[in-house]
């Protein structure tokens, strides 16, 4: 939901990773940044990793490699970054916003913290199988990796729903693959699986849409797997984590043959009240102020508050932009002076979500209500949340779960805060978005064998 958050006013998290052949890998500092290089000058190919600012495999575009030198004009951060490569170091500066600071790296056989010894390792005792599907019109085509063991009978079978932002199947971030690490443990568990990219990412096309969108994604999904012999048609259930927690009921209230959901991470609450609370933790965690905390809800109340008021069909960004003015001319001079609001560079830190903000996306979401879809849920249902989420609060987004499912009358429900897990599952230490890549576990195995568990009941 990567996530990217650069990250905590105002956007909820999208997080994506890219990765390349490797080639020559240097590792240093920058201060007491942890940096990262990959290069492969043959192919004028650099990639940049500053995990603790949640960098992974940025693509720096049209690097130039001259003469055992490196020149690399990187505008997403306002850096231009230069430096001569020799067999056991690469040293040079990195200029941002008029200043130069040295950056020397060291040659690494691997990145330090890349390490994810979760990542499942071939061979692999079940079948994989790359596969290739449509939706009902053909609009779209839809690319996926089904896994399934070696068993004579149709198998229960599970479709992996990703969480927001444009994911790859495994739905990779920050070097980690938890949906390729969550199918593996599921196949070897006698499950068949179903992973698949988003739309516009690898093999699936189309374009970005709403969570409403995405459920039709899930329903062609389900359709290609009833024609999988491998399938037991009857026992199609979904997984969703963080969006696809929102994703999956909608699938499960259209579909009378969705036969249980496990929500990761799911939002119980209203799009709104989840991302002020979803900012307001972040800011919380970094050490800020409950005073300057409440001008930050006050000013995201303000700029959604617009979205509420308007269709999804209305361009927004006049209307965000009056009442981001209005706002400011009822804050005190002191409180724009400590938030960086007395300058135009402050004042654009926040216009330039206005783009993002305006979406169709984002705007759905914010007005989206899960109570109507989950009180009509009668299936079983397994409701997990990391005891120390900070983009999905466990408390409130569980009670919302469980207060819809009661109100549905459903007899079969499960709902789990797992104490020390963040978001994304792993075992955390200061549990901040920014530890998510430099932490080794991908994903809990308390969280997989509970999961695994309960499938096997139903």
């Amino acid at each position: 939901m990567n996530s990217k958050f650069k990250y905590y006013f105002l956007l909820l998290t999208f997080l994506v990773s890219w990765s390349a052949s490797s080639q020559e890998l240097y590792e240093g500092t920058l201060t007491t940044l942890k940096v990262g290089l990959e290069l492969n000058a043959a192919n004028g190919e650099a990639l940049l990793y500053i995990p603790e600012q949640g960098v992974f495999a940025h693509d720096i575009q049209s690097p130039v490699f001259r003469n055992d030198s490196l020149i690399a004009d990187l505008k997403a951060f306002n850096t231009v970054l230069t430096g001569k490569i020799s067999d056991n170091t690469f040293e040079g500066s990195w200029k941002q916003n008029g200043y130069g600071m040295p950056l020397k790296l060291q040659k690494v056989a691997s990145l330090s913290f890349l390490k994810r010894p979760q990542h499942p390792v071939a061979p692999y005792p079940y079948a994989v199988e790359d596969v290739k599907f449509t939706n009902v019109d053909k609009s779209i085509t839809f690319g996926g990796t089904f896994t399934y063991p070696s068993i004579n009978h149709p198998l229960t079978t599970v479709i992996l729903i990703s969480g927001s932002g444009q994911q790859d199947r495994d739905e990779t971030i920050f070097g980690h693959k938890p949906f390729w690490v969550l199918a593996d443990h599921l196949s070897r568990n006698g499950f068949a699986v179903l992973r698949v990219d988003d739309r516009g990412v690898g093999q699936t096309t189309g374009a970005v849409g709403t969570s409403a969108d995405y459920a039709k994604d899930v329903l062609a999904a389900m359709a290609y797997l009833k024609t999988r012999k491998e399938v037991n048609p009857r026992k199609i259930g979904l997984i969703g984590h963080s969006e696809g927690g929102v994703i999956a009921p909608m699938v499960a209230q259209e579909s009378k043959q969705v036969a249980f959901m496990v929500s990761l991470a799911g939002v119980g609450v209203k799009g709104y009240d989840l991302l002020l609370q979803q900012n307001d933790d972040m800011l919380k965690k970094t050490g800020v102020g409950e005073a300057f905390r409440e001008h930050y809800r006050s000013l995201n109340s303000a700029l959604y508050d617009v979205i509420l008021r308007n269709s999804l069909e209305n361009d927004l960004k006049d209307s965000l932009q009056i009442a981001f003015d209005n706002w400011l001319q009822k804050q005190p001079d002191a409180v724009l002076g400590q938030m960086g609001f007395k300058s135009e560079i402050g004042k654009k830190s926040v216009t330039r979500q206005f783009d993002t903000l305006n979406s169709k996306w984002y705007r759905y979401f914010l007005k989206y209500d899960p109570q109507p879809v989950l009180t009509q849920l009668k299936i079983p249902v397994l409701a997990l949340n990391g005891g120390s989420d900070l983009q999905v609060s466990a408390k409130e987004n569980l009670a919302g779960f469980e207060k819809g499912l009661q109100a549905a009358g459903n007899k079969n429900f499960k709902i789990v805060a797992l104490a020390g897990l963040n978001h994304l599952f792993q075992k955390c230490q200061k549990c901040t978005v920014a530890e998510y890549g430099l932490l080794e576990e991908t994903f809990s195995t308390e969280a997989l064998d509970l999961i695994t568990d309960w499938l096997k009941k139903q």
